[in-house]
């Protein structure tokens, strides 16, 4: 195919993104009609023509494919369409609460989106975002660029749809990323999986759905991992070092506490895997010693930071739960961060989201989050296990170095933010292009050894769901027998134990059949 050709499909393409963009500018302004109606059409227009040639554009560089296109689509259109859907939804079937009445899931983005429309209407500078007079967001980054837009391609009307356009495309954006780490790493079927996690993911399509930081910081990550993947295979230099300090610079603007543990993440899997080329055994020694001492340097910066925040956290977390509170009490106060980390880890709790009494879009979101983390959390852990059961290789390094900084993150988001159902998921969330690898090379191995295990494991998650589901249900509605909460543990303990028995035991019997044939 010539030049030419290239280009005139490249022109329909473009015309074709550009009608659809103000089909969609006519229809967001028609549901959600603040302010002048040709004013609004045109400011969602552009954004969104800005935002989709950009996704083109990405997926022409990443060389194209159907697949990839639809994931790209699908991720794009299910977080816009749900933002919207909230945007319309909340004010009509949500709590009588001002966040809610605006149309916003996170009250930390109605508080900065209502500081970013009142610096945009101000005539001040944007770079006052930066300064101590707008404390709604304390990096400043999101603040100044959401400013901009409301200044520039709103300025007559509040309309903070036009930011769930740059979160969607951001979160769409990073496709391409994760498909070319995993398509360089494990081949196309895991990149498949990995890309259709990545894409899929209920507590991602959230965030991209809300004016949140989170989807810009998931960007950045990204991209700093496929730089760091350039750099160890020694390609597109020039590229991966513009990104990789682009990227950088960009975690910085939006979140400097977030960037340093992305940033040394990655400096460090680069290490991992190019550590065997350095030949003498000294120079590896003292340079683990530099990145260990990098690592308790930072801690003892933040030392008095985190503990405040933790206690503060897990203060909150005892005052909105009376049973946590109850449960904390019964034990020793030694105990109370690490119950609250483990109880932070299974949050949001998907047997509590079926039985909670809520409003009907609540009671959906609170599932589908939970429904999310609870299939992902099986991969994760089976996962570990099974790059625990390969053969030493540059694949093991590379899987157990994620793996390790995947639950060092989970834990630590959890325990910042006291086991809470909605700050510790979107923190735990930031890592989801590294779950994704994971999570997607689970999958992949599993469907190609014939691993019944995965199956087993998710059996086994079943049965605890299953439990405590009713356990739920008897809680919110007395009139339901309540099985004892100990009495419970020991039935999942026990078929859960009968499950890994059968397991084996089948495992067993099917390599005696191979060695007799």
């Amino acid at each position: 195919m010539n030049d030419n050709t290239n280009m005139k499909k490249s022109l329909i393409h473009i015309a074709l993104i550009a009608i659809t963009s103000f089909i969609l500018g006519l229809l967001v302004q028609s549901i959600l009609p603040v302010g002048d109606f040709w004013k609004g059409t045109l400011a969602v227009f552009f954004l969104l023509f800005l935002a989709t040639t950009l996704l083109y554009a990405a997926w022409r560089t990443a060389g194209g494919g159907k697949a990839l296109a639809w994931m790209m689509i699908l991720a794009f259109i299910l977080r816009l369409g749900l933002g919207i859907l909230l945007a319309w939804g909340l004010p009509r079937f949500g709590y009588e609460e001002p966040p809610q009445q605006a149309g916003f899931v996170f009250q930390d983005a109605f508080i900065r989106e209502m500081s970013a429309w009142e610096l945009a209407q101000s005539g001040e500078p944007i770079t006052n975002a930066f300064s101590e007079d707008y404390i709604a967001d304390q990096y400043g980054g999101i603040l100044a660029m959401n400013a901009l837009i409301y200044r520039f391609f709103s300025p007559d009307a509040f309309r903070p749809v036009l930011i769930v356009i740059l979160t969607s495309s951001a979160f769409a954006i990073g496709l391409p990323f994760v498909a070319g780490i995993l398509g360089r790493l494990f081949g196309r079927k895991t990149a498949l999986w990995g890309g259709w996690i990545f894409a899929l993911y209920p507590e991602g399509i959230l965030l991209g759905a809300s004016q949140m930081r989170e989807p810009f910081l998931i960007l950045f990550f990204v991209i700093l991992t496929w730089s760091a993947f350039q750099f160890i295979d020694r390609k597109r230099l020039k590229l991966a070092i513009l990104l990789f300090v682009g990227s950088a610079l960009c975690l910085f603007l939006f979140s400097f506490r977030v960037a340093i543990p992305l940033l040394v993440v990655n400096i460090v899997l680069i290490w991992v895997m190019e550590s065997n080329r350095v030949k003498k055994p000294w120079v590896r020694r003292m340079i683990w010693i530099v990145f260990l001492g990098l690592i308790l340097g930072f801690g003892w910066i933040y030392r008095d930071f985190l503990s405040e925040i933790i206690a503060w956290d897990v203060q909150l977390t005892m005052i909105a739960s009376g049973r946590i509170q109850y449960e904390l009490e019964s034990i020793p106060s030694w105990l109370h961060l690490p119950f609250i980390a483990l109880y932070g880890i299974f949050q949001p709790v998907l047997p509590a989201a079926v039985a909670a009494p809520a409003p009907l879009i609540w009671w959906g979101l609170g599932i589908f989050r939970a429904l999310g983390w609870y299939i992902l959390l099986p991969l994760l852990g089976y996962g570990f296990i099974r790059a625990l059961s390969l053969s030493p290789s540059r694949k093991k390094r590379l899987l157990m170095v994620m793996i390790i900084f995947i639950w060092v993150w989970v834990i630590v988001a959890s325990v910042r933010a006291g086991g809470d159902q909605w700050d510790n998921p979107r923190y735990r969330t930031i890592f989801l292009p590294w779950m994704a690898v994971i999570a997607g090379w689970a999958v992949s191995f599993a469907k190609e050894k014939q691993d019944r295990w995965l199956g087993k494991v998710f059996v086994i998650e079943g049965i605890f769901l299953g439990f405590f589901t009713e356990w739920y249900i008897s809680r919110y509605y007395p009139g339901i027998p309540r099985l004892d909460f100990w009495l419970m543990i020991s039935l999942i303990m026990i078929l859960s134990l009968g499950v890994i028995i059968y397991g084996w035991l089948r495992d067993r019997s099917l390599t005696e059949d191979e060695d007799s044939l």
